[in-house]
């Protein structure tokens, strides 16, 4: 069955759109049926160190109370239960590992986990920045990143860790379009702080991808606007242990899936 009527009223985001490239079932039970997912593990890490981050950035916290402030907090926080133990146990080490040798930069800070509202055409975006900066050559967004991306290759086909980096600049030039409507300039660099692993990824604002994300983010709203489908995309880890709407997936129940 088709829902433009509901999508057509939508306010979108990038995740949003993810959502249904990742699967479009997954995209109905949250979007169309206002399904409210669980926790998990993934999720519940990248929000603790989002926010003991934010607290860093907002001189709520030093540089030398993060450990003991991640130590104290994380089992309250990071509720999830991780796939295995080799895995929780390479996510909280290399995050206090990370907060323990956390850089500190000379930029001038604009904004923290930043709450944006943005247009393309007709369509209302919103999203939050984890941080805007300012430094000589221009303005900066940067992201924090859980997952290990890698810095681009620049051979000249591009690799597949190229298009997952591509991928993710995506978010960014959405976020870039909140960015040159309140500064009246685009930014100069996107960065992901992929934490760890401990690398910085800089890009530098291309005008030509900045267009090209305009189009795929309004692409895909009228791809998710014409469909009457919604097919699982079943992938049993991915389901299991990054979609917050499995419980109720008859397609992962069926797939053999358990709570």
């Amino acid at each position: 069955m088709n829902y433009s009527h509901i999508t057509d009223s939508m306010t979108w985001s990038y995740s949003r759109i993810t959502s249904y490239e990742d699967c479009p079932y997954k995209f109905f039970l949250k979007y169309i049926r206002n399904i409210s997912g669980r926790r998990h593990f993934f999720s519940d890490y990248g929000s603790f160190m989002h926010l003991i981050i934010q607290k860093y950035l907002d001189k709520e916290l030093t540089k030398q109370e993060l450990p003991d402030y991640y130590l104290l907090n994380f089992k309250t926080n990071v509720i999830g239960k991780a796939p295995n133990k080799n895995i929780f146990h390479n996510y909280f080490s290399q995050g206090l590992e990370y907060l323990k040798n956390i850089e500190e930069e000379n930029h001038e800070i604009l904004g923290v986990e930043k709450e944006i509202s943005f247009n393309i055409a007709d369509k209302i975006f919103i999203g939050y920045i984890d941080k805007v900066s300012k430094a000589e050559d221009g303005i900066i967004i940067t992201d924090n990143k859980s997952r290990a991306l890698s810095p681009r290759s620049e051979k000249s086909k591009p690799t597949k860790q190229d298009q997952e980096l591509d991928k993710y600049l995506r978010q960014l030039y959405l976020y870039s379009i909140a960015v040159e409507d309140e500064f009246g300039i685009p930014p100069t660099r996107l960065v992901f702080n992929c934490f760890r692993i401990q690398t910085h990824i800089s890009e530098p604002f291309v005008p030509e991808n900045y267009e090209k994300t305009k189009d795929w983010a309004l692409g895909s709203i009228k791809k998710i606007s014409e469909e009457s489908e919604w097919k699982p995309n079943i992938e049993w880890f991915k389901c299991k242990y990054l979609c917050d709407v499995c419980d109720n997936c008859e397609y992962f129940q069926m797939f053999g899936g358990k709570n």
